[in-house]
């Protein structure tokens, strides 16, 4: 009897944890409008929900039997463990093609001539802020380069307001970081 409920409670622990995995790529894949691969793993994703929660259910009958909380227990475990893989996965899947907007009161022909001699290609335009007239700069590059281009913005301009966000798609132009046009 142990050795069962040892082995069902890896099984569903185990299965709760690609289901959840999958299912965390899956909303990935549809973001970036990949709509047949999202698909095929929502069909495997549900196919493992069904099949788990079915054996969990059926074992609910009886709340006072050990065996039934065991299975419940290694349910909630891996729908928490696959979410934490899930997230893992999708970061080692991102293409890692951001936009780096900077947002600078300094001179922004400074911050823009440091930001180029460290190799960035950037479009540069006018805003007007709660302050008044500000830089903006926006940049593509490689998710691993963020850090590298804050150093570089922070040195020519300490107060610049510098937020980015994740590329869905891209066509042409020049990412630094990115070893072929796009």
């Amino acid at each position: 009897m142990f050795w069962e409920t040892l082995l069902w409670a890896v099984a569903i622990f185990g299965s709760r944890v690609v289901d959840v995995g999958l299912g965390t790529i899956r909303v990935q894949l549809i973001v970036r409008h990949r709509k047949l691969l999202a698909t095929a793993i929502g069909f495997v994703e549900i196919l493992i929900y069904i099949l788990i929660v079915s054996q969990v259910i059926n074992g609910m009958s009886d709340l006072t039997d050990p065996v039934s909380w065991v299975k419940v227990l290694a349910y909630a475990c891996g729908f928490a463990v696959g979410t934490l893989v899930g997230i893992i996965l999708t970061e080692r899947m991102s293409r890692g093609v951001i936009e780096v907007t900077i947002i600078t009161h300094e001179p922004v022909v400074q911050v823009e001539a440091a930001v180029r001699e460290a190799g960035y290609a950037l479009t540069r335009y006018e805003g007007r802020g709660r302050e008044g007239q500000v830089g903006v700069l926006s940049i593509v590059c490689n998710a691993r380069e963020l850090q590298r281009l804050i150093e570089v913005v922070t040195a020519a301009d300490a107060r610049a307001f510098i937020y980015t966000q994740e590329l869905a798609g891209l066509r042409g132009g020049y990412v630094y970081g990115v070893k072929s046009k796009l």
